[in-house]
């Protein structure tokens, strides 16, 4: 396999230097800010559902989905108690978000 190189003469005494690569620890770096970044927009969406669900509680409208208003499957509501949406409507959700 063939990868080309562009290749700039910065300096005389520097001679040539490969120019848009990164080296290894900038990228781990990024690699690691942005698995952080994904890790606490997670965190923050369940914070949010929970409280959600807390609100649905106290209305009375617990085990009801917040987006079509159908039914929460019992299967779905033992694992996961928190639960706002059906897992049709929570597809969805996550598919546009």
């Amino acid at each position: 396999m063939f990868v080309a190189v562009r290749r700039v003469r910065i300096s005389p005494n520097l001679g040539l230097m490969s120019r848009g690569f990164r080296d290894s620890d900038s990228t781990q770096q990024l690699t690691e800010q942005a698995t952080a970044g994904t890790i606490e927009k997670i965190l923050k969406q369940d914070r949010e559902q929970m409280s959600r669900s807390a609100e649905q509680l106290a209305k009375g409208a617990y085990g009801s989905c917040e987006d079509c208003r159908g039914p929460i499957g019992k299967e779905r509501l033992a694992v996961l108690p928190s639960a706002t949406r059906c897992v049709v409507c929570q597809a969805a959700w996550e598919q546009a978000n």
